[in-house]
């Protein structure tokens, strides 16, 4: 018998056929690369923030931040706008009180002008094979130009999630993958790995949320992160151009014929649309992250004790500035 108390039983996975070509192609695409790139691995988290809509629906607003006290930000932020578009005196004096408590304290979960509102979390994962991580599929979305002047569009107005919605056969699939997925005994510290293996119970339902693109370096015989995650491959392949025109030539002070090869093979990435390309003798990689938000009876998964939190918030940040003699006191 289990007795571990943190154990909720999960709800039944539903699943829709799909009727569309498109989804069904996308399905089929997803169960050739299941057997392509068979090994699932753990990634770093992403925290943001969502609305509790009722009856177990949650708008996802933001989910882009690497710490708590980011999203925390992030939603003092959404406040702030939201203070500077109202007029109405009782609205002013709740969103005034609760943007003081957000620069002093580290909240996750508050009710403002009569909604919920909660600091999320979401695990990561990227799929491996023999040849290392998954690319991008032919079926995933990939619309936009070459060039990094066109917006990320993932969260411009966010997402409603439903962990009961009814899925698609392929993310189902996924959903079994993922909900029983931690981190690695061997990998992290014990309390990540303990606060892991404890979110599989506590949490056990599960939105698979749209994916995201990162590249990767093979370094020393490793697929490494090189970026941060992006809405769509070519957003991705935007960050390996503007590292191969603009950064490595200051950063990495290469040669003036060394600055010459990134910026062709940029030019050469750009025309192909390519998924991996190499460079002296570096190679890089635009990579598939799956993300998976966990849910428990009370919703979305918050942050763990165990999630890296450094910063404390803006105001109690600047008042141990000032304490400390490293930044003036306020007129």
């Amino acid at each position: 018998m289990d007795d571990d108390p943190t154990r909720v039983p999960p709800n039944p996975i539903r699943i829709t056929r799909a009727d569309h070509p498109v989804a069904a192609i996308m399905e089929e695409d997803a169960a050739r690369r299941a057997v392509t790139y068979p090994n699932l691995r753990c990634g770093g988290p992403l925290f943001g923030h969502a609305e509790d809509l009722g009856d177990g629906r949650w708008h996802v607003h933001s989910l882009h931040d690497d710490t708590p006290q980011a999203a925390r930000d992030g939603l003092a932020h959404r406040f702030r706008v939201r203070l500077a578009e109202t007029t109405d005196p009782a609205a002013v004096a709740e969103l005034t009180a609760v943007g003081r408590v957000l620069d002093w304290e580290k909240v996750d979960e508050l009710t403002v002008l009569s909604r919920r509102y909660r600091i999320i979390r979401a695990d990561t994962f990227a799929r491996f094979g023999p040849d290392g991580p998954e690319p991008p599929r032919a079926s995933d979305p990939d619309p936009l130009p070459a060039g990094g002047k066109h917006p990320d569009p993932w969260f411009a107005d966010g997402v409603v999630v439903d962990p009961r919605a009814a899925t698609g056969a392929a993310h189902a699939l996924l959903k079994i993958e993922l909900l029983p997925a931690h981190y690695p005994a061997a990998a992290v510290p014990a309390e990540v790995y303990d606060d892991s293996r404890r979110a599989v119970h506590s949490h056990p339902d599960g939105v698979i949320l749209p994916t995201e693109y990162a590249v990767a370096e093979y370094v020393d015989g490793r697929w490494q992160p090189d970026t941060r995650a992006v809405a769509t491959p070519q957003a991705a392949r935007d960050l390996i151009t503007f590292n191969f025109r603009y950064l490595i030539p200051r950063i990495g002070a290469p040669t003036e014929d060394e600055a010459a090869a990134y910026a062709r093979a940029a030019d050469e990435f750009d025309a192909a649309r390519a998924d991996e390309t190499t460079v002296l003798g570096r190679r890089f990689r635009v990579t598939r992250i799956e993300i998976l938000l966990r849910f428990g009876p009370d919703g979305p998964e918050g942050p763990r004790p165990s999630d890296h939190d450094p910063e404390p918030p803006p105001e109690a940040h600047f008042a141990q500035l000032r304490a400390e003699g490293l930044m003036p006191e306020p007129d």
